[in-house]
């Protein structure tokens, strides 16, 4: 099986270099995986720095994308022997402006696969709970849902990314907030996000980190898996959102149940930004 989205220590909020991961992922049998190193660049915050060799490096630095495309890559060789395709990805965090703040070096790396990713809502995480607090008491759920998935539509149109992460992360502290509204928020603006997904040939994940968090569903949930389907979206990568090497390929042969029941075709890989079909006969 595959995990698309997988975070080495390059992440600040993550731990093991890029061997463990690859050690842990060939003993469970993953065929291919790729590394998406967080890629923070909003200057209003002060996560925008990457790990190297335990020093933090401005996330502007092209140093740290050289190192890490050229360390992917010496990975990718030793594995490939082991049964074994490592891809190079980066996961951006996608907010208004993100296209004019990326570094310069950005443009020059040979990705394989970009997963754009709302985590901030007026610079502040959403991803984690005094973020999601602050945020969430400023807003109703209706205004929520706007800033939220205005950020993803937009970002959409600069055709840098390749797959949308965890569409609706905003759940994870949501429903503490607006109760069961949390889990239509994304009604009336699904029409226009499978539109746009459509247009530029944006595909997404299912994220199966919720389940190791005790949640029932993964990002997104069923409900919006249905509706992704019946728009005729059905280009999707499966990802474990690993942070340590032991949670590497968790849940996915579960997820891809998920799929094959809801009548999704097979995932998808990526490789230079280009999708291809992964047989999971």
């Amino acid at each position: 099986m595959i995990d698309y989205h997988v975070h080495p220590n390059y992440s600040l909020d993550a731990e093991g270099s890029l061997e463990e991961y690859c050690e842990v992922a060939t003993r469970k049998g993953l065929r291919e995986i790729a590394f998406t190193t967080h890629l923070d660049s909003d200057p209003a915050t002060d996560d925008c720095f990457v790990i190297v060799e335990g020093r933090r490096i401005d996330v502007q630095s092209g140093y740290w994308l050289e190192h890490y495309e050229a360390s992917v890559a010496e990975v990718a060789d030793e594995y490939r022997e082991r049964g074994i395709e490592v891809r190079l990805g980066v996961e951006v965090d996608i907010y208004p402006g993100v296209a004019e703040n990326l570094p310069e070096a950005f443009h020059r790396t040979e990705f394989d696969i970009i997963i754009g990713s709302v985590h901030l809502i007026d610079h502040r995480a959403i991803s984690a709970e005094e973020g999601a607090n602050a945020v969430f008491s400023k807003y109703a759920v209706e205004e929520l849902g706007h800033n939220y998935f205005s950020i993803m539509t937009d970002v959409i149109e600069s055709s840098f990314i390749n797959v949308l992460g965890h569409i609706d992360l905003y759940r994870r502290y949501g429903e503490t907030h607006y109760g069961e509204a949390i889990h239509s928020l994304w009604k009336p603006h699904m029409k226009l996000l499978t539109e746009k997904m459509k247009r530029f040939n944006v595909a997404f994940e299912i994220n199966t980190s919720p389940w190791r968090k005790g949640q029932s569903e993964t990002m997104p949930s069923r409900p919006i898996l249905e509706a992704l389907i019946e728009r005729g979206i059905t280009q999707l990568t499966l990802g474990s959102d690993a942070h340590r090497p032991e949670d590497v390929g968790a849940g996915v042969d579960r997820c891809l149940k998920l799929v094959q029941e809801m009548g999704f075709p097979s995932p998808v890989g990526f490789k230079k930004g280009v999708p291809y079909t992964i047989s999971v006969l």
